[in-house]
């Protein structure tokens, strides 16, 4: 593409598509899971990042078009991060070349994704990838499923088509390109299986599955008001995973009970300076005031090594996924965890105990770092007033490390509630990277050692009186809801989207068969014997 302008008006033409591209991924980082938010604040980190930029204007000075400039310098950033020895790094190249599509799809006015919008009704795509560009463009009216060569069910394709409704099979080989247009076929998602021309019981078989699912839906819509309450007769909180303050204009129309999971990470990124005590106590109080009487659960500031905070800091480390990350971020720089819990106890006091609010401290796995956070709470005045056994103010940690599930009976006498992120606890259990599709595969959470790091965790919360719930992609998943119960599991919470769904599914759900189905479960080698075992039990 030759540059048909002066540098300064395609320095213009970049700086315009970069806005475009900014402001659609943080419309997308508000409607999805706390996973995908993940996602796209990556993405947009990218987009801003300084290495790129300075590339791309030093081009451009240099007589290239904004398209030709962009092209090169995602290029070159791809090449560099895929001969990266370390698979986290390779990784992020596909998210590099992601970001870099979006801008060169603005810049050059032709893309992808319009060729996506052609596509013919009833229509399961078959490729050998798929960017996450690519999925946010698909036409759900026209595409009914997604069979590929490559990817992982961790990857970051699979979780949003799992968001848009749409049934993918991940890594079925490159035989599957060669098949042709026109053929029939059915993409099962659940089982992970790709019929081609399927005979008719099979395919009446599906149709008829297809037909279950849809008033599945429809009923969980019509009741989503409704309380989750068990086939006999266990109440079951189903809250929402919040985002951002946006979040909440989705959630308080769809029946959530409460937030289950706020991520207070918005209030720290796109900003220059930390936000004040008083900033946090307004922001908090703006979400709260949505659900009036509903618990709140605020999680404390997450960041690490993977999701970077431009002016606080992190210094690149080898492997942030075992670097300073959650409550080891916050005891090193203590004066944030301070101010955040400052304003936690602020907000709980003005509330005099008629919203119960919790705290949710993340990445726990050493006892020590429970103690350090509670000693810091004590020195906040006024905590006296709302922090006491079952007053308004408590506390729980994440179990989202082995570690703290292994510890689970030491720690839950010093808390009152647990939050198991399913996410992390595979990928940490596996040693399997959820974002390297290389070994994302592996990370299931259906996999028997993390089915019985939950059981652990859930036979320690009871023993000890205090709840247990789980706020990862696992808790979306209306098919292991039963088992997620027969384990011990006693609330959800979950991304809007799947709030109908999940209250639903604990309807249909009775506790002793749930129970019966986790104790089998237990006894598995292997996560496909568990899948089984699910579709067995909802048939």
């Amino acid at each position: 593409m030759q540059r048909k302008s002066s540098p300064a008006q395609e320095w213009e033409q970049f700086l315009i598509a970069r806005q475009h591209v900014d402001e659609e991924l943080a419309h997308l980082s508000q409607t999805g899971s706390t996973l995908l938010s993940d996602i796209f604040h990556v993405h947009r980190e990218i987009l801003h990042d300084k290495t790129l930029t300075d590339s791309l204007q030093r081009a451009i000075e240099s007589g290239q078009s904004a398209f030709t400039a962009t092209r090169q310098a995602f290029a070159e950033q791809v090449q560099i991060f895929q001969n990266l020895s370390d698979a986290y790094f390779a990784s992020r190249a596909t998210d590099i070349r992601d970001v870099g599509q979006r801008l060169l799809a603005y810049l050059d006015g032709v893309s992808l994704a319009q060729q996506l919008d052609d596509l013919p009704p009833n229509t399961i795509l078959v490729a050998d990838d798929l960017t996450a560009f690519d999925t946010t463009h698909l036409s759900v009216k026209n595409v009914t499923g997604i069979a590929l060569a490559g990817s992982a069910p961790t990857a970051h394709t699979s979780i949003l088509a799992r968001s848009l409704g749409l049934p993918m099979i991940c890594a079925l080989g490159p035989a599957i390109l060669q098949l042709e247009d026109g053929q029939q076929a059915i993409v099962d998602g659940i089982q992970g299986r790709l019929f081609i021309e399927p005979d008719e019981e099979t395919l009446h078989g599906y149709q008829e599955m297809q037909e279950r699912l849809r008033h599945f839906r429809i009923a969980a819509e019509v009741h989503t008001h409704e309380p989750a309450i068990t086939g006999d007769g266990c109440r079951v909180p189903v809250r929402a995973n919040i985002n951002s303050r946006e979040d909440v204009l989705l959630v308080a129309n769809i029946g959530a009970e409460g937030v289950g999971l706020l991520r207070t990470e918005y209030l720290f990124q796109q900003r220059t300076t930390l936000p004040s005590i008083e900033t946090q106590v307004e922001a908090y109080r703006e979400i709260m005031h949505y659900f009036p009487g509903e618990v709140f659960t605020v999680r404390l500031l997450d960041i690490g090594g993977d999701k970077p905070v431009q002016y606080l800091p992190q210094p690149a480390e080898a492997n942030p996924f075992l670097g300073v990350r959650g409550v080891r971020f916050l005891l090193q720089e203590s004066h944030i965890l301070q101010d955040q819990l400052n304003a936690l106890v602020h907000l709980a006091v003005e509330e005099k105990g008629k919203t119960p609010i919790r705290v949710l401290i993340p990445m726990v796995s050493k006892i020590i770092e429970i103690h350090r956070v509670l000693a810091a709470l004590e020195q906040i005045p006024n905590m006296a007033e709302v922090r006491y056994p079952g007053g308004p103010l408590q506390i729980g940690i994440m179990v989202e490390v082995p570690a703290a599930a292994l510890l689970a009976d030491k720690f839950a006498p010093l808390v009152d509630f647990f939050s198991i992120g399913t996410n992390d606890l595979s990928q940490y259990t596996l040693a399997a990277d959820r974002v390297n599709s290389a070994v994302a595969a592996l990370a299931s959470s259906l996999d028997p050692s993390v089915l019985r790091l939950i059981a652990m965790t859930c036979e320690a919360g009871e023993k000890a009186g205090i709840s247990v719930g789980v706020c990862g992609e696992m808790a979306g998943d209306p098919s292991t809801i039963p088992l997620l119960l027969g384990l011990g599991v006693t609330e959800f919470s979950v991304a809007t989207p799947s709030v109908a769904l999940i209250k639903h599914a604990v309807r249909q759900t009775k506790m002793d068969p749930a129970r019966h189905l986790a104790l089998q479960a237990l006894q598995c080698s292997r996560a496909q014997d568990v899948q089984q075992l699910l579709k067995r039990f909802s048939s």
